[in-house]
């Protein structure tokens, strides 16, 4: 049989399978940035919402048609503003990679989409920036509907393809494309089959205009066994790449490597308070020189519970215990963002009737202290692929939510500045 990997911030669980489409708001705007009045809630910071409010059957892109299914809601940060990346189904139900940065009055779309092929189904959206030039990475099946990995930068106003088929071969399906541009020079994970359908790790990094690799071939702790869900991110100058890999008793164990100059070392052991629980997901994220790791735990309950470490000492400390709102509930696909000193980490959430939900915390001294319990909208909604981005001094979530009628928009917000 045919291995399915889930597509990034598409997570299903307990069967709940959501079916989206894209917009943004339109009316109480601010004169001064498109925000939202803020929402407050009874606890925690005041989040604005950016841009005019959803409807349905209109977007505040131009040729975006907010009836069609979108995906996949990523954030960075473009001359210190916002930019947003999703994909979108077009009328021919074909998933199309799109782009818009935020200009202060609202979201300004770049023009067509950014497939390599219009006519091929693309997906799993990566994306990350140096802070002038943003970059997109997905996966898009070719000719032969083999997924293949592509990445392309903005150039001014267009976009430059960087390279062909980043595959190592071809013919071998990839999947779950990471994206970190904020080191000397860009560098993509991925994962790959090989000749045995065994997935593998390969990583990337983009010198003069060549894709070149660190190390020899395969990163995976066991060759034989599946890697799946790469994060990577740099602290300096360091690229460090986080992931999900299947033990001999076929349980995902959570792993960190770092390139020490020579080769990608391990650091300590599997990341899971348990290794025998799936490990899923993994998010990094850096506060000065400490590297920090967010992912979910099925716990023995068959309950998956979010879970931090930070690598301290020579070795994975815990960051507490489950950051879950409600331990009993499932959590899912967590986000981690360091926003100047403090760390913040989104992520969705079954609520007591069912309905997932975005929670965000942020880190407070030595615990973790929520934004707030109601943080998405006051009429129970399913939502979902919560994604934040941080900088010296902001910080924005992104994350997709179901209309009524079965469709979904996207929801930026910002932090308010105390």
């Amino acid at each position: 049989m045919e291995k399915c990997l889930r597509i990034r911030n598409s997570w299903t669980l307990a069967g709940l399978v959501v079916a989206v489409a894209m917009g943004f708001p339109q009316d109480g705007r601010s004169a001064e940035d498109g925000s939202r009045s803020a929402i407050v809630s009874p606890a925690g910071p005041n989040w604005l919402e950016m841009g005019p409010p959803v409807r349905a059957s209109k977007s505040a892109f131009v040729d975006v048609d907010a009836s069609r299914h979108g995906l996949n809601p990523l954030l960075v940060f473009t001359d210190a503003l916002p930019s947003l990346g999703w994909i979108e189904f077009n009328s021919h139900g074909i998933p199309q990679i799109h782009f818009g940065i935020w200009n202060r009055s609202g979201w300004i779309k770049d023009s067509g989409a950014q497939n390599m092929d219009a006519t091929h189904r693309a997906f799993d959206l990566a994306m990350s920036s140096n802070g002038k030039t943003p970059y997109l990475a997905w996966i898009e099946l070719n000719g032969k509907d083999v997924p293949q990995l592509h990445v392309k930068h903005r150039l001014g106003d267009q976009w430059v393809v960087d390279g062909g088929s980043l595959n190592l071969d071809p013919s071998h399906r990839a999947a779950n494309p990471a994206m970190s541009a904020t080191g000397p020079v860009p560098y993509v994970a991925w994962s790959e089959y090989n000749d045995k359908r065994i997935y593998q790790l390969y990583v990337k990094y983009l010198s003069e205009n060549t894709w070149r690799m660190d190390g020899n071939g395969s990163l995976n702790i066991s060759p034989a066994r599946d890697a799946i869900e790469p994060a990577i991110g740099f602290q300096g100058t360091v690229p460090y790449i986080t992931w999900a890999e299947s033990s001999d008793q076929n349980f995902y164990q959570v792993y960190v490597k770092r390139w020490n100059g020579s080769a990608w070392e391990v650091l300590g052991r599997s990341l899971n308070w348990d290794p025998e629980n799936h490990a899923l997901n993994p998010s990094i994220a850096f506060l000065g020189e400490t590297p920090y790791v967010a992912w979910i735990e099925i716990n023995g309950d068959g309950v998956s519970q979010l879970h931090v470490k930070r690598w301290e000492n020579g070795s994975w400390v815990a960051d507490g215990t489950s950051l879950n709102g409600d331990p009993t509930r499932h959590a899912m696909s967590p986000s981690l963002a360091a926003a100047g000193t403090t760390l913040y980490a989104a992520w969705t959430e079954y609520d007591a009737k069912g309905v997932t939900r975005i929670r965000v915390k942020h880190r407070a001294g030595d615990r973790w202290e929520s934004d707030g319990p109601r943080f998405n909208g006051a009429m129970p909604s399913f939502s979902s692929a919560s994604a934040l981005a941080g900088s010296d001094s902001a910080v924005y979530v992104a994350w997709k939510e179901v209309l009524e009628n079965g469709l979904a928009h996207i929801i930026v917000k910002r932090l308010q500045a105390p």
